[in-house]
């Protein structure tokens, strides 16, 4: 028997003067304090009437309350939900509604999303991370805190537009903590580490229990800006950070840009997941930042523990693997199904989606394995290479989009009569998306693109809207009516070995 729970306990035990969690609102806590302030917020939240089994979905920005607060929910034997600040309140909204939560936590930043989204649901907003009474904890919840109970939530999008929800239990968490360990031997008590990903994010959350698991110090960015985030690199001598192919090249920029360069010299290693880092701009980056390179492919159904990873010796042009996502990782068992389609079975067994054994059974084959959506290719060393997705996400920026979400709210638009949405090449993005429209019988064919951009911009999250729209006089369909994404995908990607980012 094994949580979160059982970890920060030893942690606070064993080193409670050690530096846990800090972030850039001046809060600082030793794992002593940390285990202090999760006890108060368990007793918080179950004054307030959250309770073992409860859903209570977190809403806020990356800072020590969040930390506490989740971990407080667990204490207290409900349910956190990490939910994406990014999205329109609408999109929350659905979220809530399949979650049934019995309260929202936010906090300030986030105040207005959380009210907005929870208000049609008549759902209760504690605003305050927790802090919102003083009460004694609960009495331990023994039943929540084994290995095989859910820990946390996150969700993902669905290829219908519809959200689904993704338990993580304790035993995906620390399968996944245990692998970085072997793996990473430089996080150690006392390890420091910078994380500028979301804690919605399953990178960010791995992240989180990978610190608190070694006995680090983890640093929290409310949000990630090159400058500021290469200032805390040098500043408190980081030695471990994550971050997506993106945001590795804004850092490289700003690192190159400056007339003083930054003393880097204690950085050791960069994780970064979401797509492959394309050659030259990883080149780049180990001559600019001198450190290694991690690349970890994983996704929220498979959890924290990365399904492959590419070691940095792997990441050495010369050896020819960087267009790979590496080899499977300890725990997972990978092979190829129909269409070459990668699938996964892990040590650590997969539960599913919550509350939808339709799509669970859609996704997972009898024998358990997950289908992930991705064709590819695994050659006789191992090593996996994803050459395109049978499902049709767009992965942008590191953010995963649905085709079919964004196309519901184009096809609203009273000009539009057809729409498919597809992911194009993006230099900076690694994909964006793009909208192919048909105009509505009697309108002029040449649309307003710019109007319908901004009609996306009020209804869906930035990272979702698309970047450009062609309009055509028809979208090109199959005897049974699918429209022939692929088709309209070839003049993007022509000439490209991959057809994913």
């Amino acid at each position: 028997m094994l949580s979160l729970i059982h970890v920060l306990e030893w942690r606070a035990a064993v080193q409670p003067g050690q530096l846990a969690v800090s972030d850039d609102r001046g809060t600082e806590l030793s794992y002593a304090e940390l285990l202090t302030a999760v006890e108060a917020s368990a007793g918080a939240f179950a004054a307030a009437g959250a309770g073992p089994g409860d859903v209570v979905p977190v809403i806020a920005r990356n800072q020590a309350g969040w930390v506490t607060a989740a971990l407080g929910l667990i204490r207290a034997g409900a349910l956190p939900a990490a939910v994406n600040w990014r999205l329109a309140a609408p999109e929350v909204t659905v979220l809530l509604a399949l979650m049934k939560p019995a309260v929202v936590v936010t906090d300030d930043d986030c105040a207005a999303l959380a009210a907005a989204a929870a208000a049609p649901l008549g759902v209760r907003v504690l605003r305050g991370l927790g802090a919102v009474a003083a009460a004694p904890p609960p009495d331990r919840p023994v039943d929540r805190l084994r290995g095989a109970e859910p820990a946390i939530m996150v969700h993902t999008s669905g290829t219908t537009g519809r959200p689904k929800l993704v338990p993580l239990t304790h035993d995906q968490l620390i399968t996944a903590v245990t692998f970085m360990s072997l793996e990473v031997p430089e996080a150690a008590p006392g390890a420091r580490h910078l994380s500028a990903l979301p804690l919605f994010h399953i990178a960010g959350l791995a992240n989180l229990a990978y610190v608190l698991f070694t006995g680090g110090h983890l640093h929290l960015l409310g949000a990630f800006e090159p400058a500021r985030f290469v200032d805390e690199l040098a500043g408190r001598r980081i030695q471990l950070t994550q971050l997506v192919p993106t945001l590795i090249t804004a850092v490289t920029h700003e690192v190159s840009s400056r007339a003083q360069p930054p003393d880097l010299s204690d950085l050791v290693e960069i994780v970064y997941g979401a797509s492959p880092i394309r050659p030259g701009a990883l080149e780049r980056a180990v001559t600019v930042l001198g450190c290694r390179f991690r690349q970890n492919y994983a996704c929220s159904e498979t959890g924290p523990l990365p399904v492959s990873s590419l070691s940095p010796a792997d990441h050495d042009p010369a050896r020819g693997r960087l267009a790979t996502a590496g080899r499977p990782s300890l725990g997972w068992e990978v092979r190829l199904g129909e269409l070459g389609e990668i699938q996964v079975r892990g040590a650590a067994p997969l539960p599913g989606y919550w509350n939808d054994p339709g799509a669970t059974a859609a996704t997972l084959t009898p024998d358990g394995f997950y289908r992930t959506g991705d064709a590819g290719t695994i050659d006789a060393d191992g090593f996996i290479t994803i050459v395109e997705r049978l499902k049709d996400m767009v992965i942008t920026g590191g953010e995963n989009v649905y085709p079919a979400e964004v196309e519901a709210v184009l096809a609203g638009h009273p000009a539009v009569t057809d729409v498919a949405v597809i992911g194009v090449p993006d230099e900076k993005w690694g994909e964006t998306l793009h909208a192919m429209v048909v105009a509505a019988p009697g309108l002029d064919p040449d649309l307003d693109t710019s109007e319908l951009l901004s009609w996306a911009r009020m209804r869906l999250a930035g990272f979702k809207c698309p970047t450009g729209v062609t309009v055509v006089p028809e979208l090109p369909r199959n005897a049974t009516g699918k429209v022939l994404r692929a088709a309209l995908r070839e003049p993007f990607w022509a000439g490209r070995d991959r057809r994913v980012s």
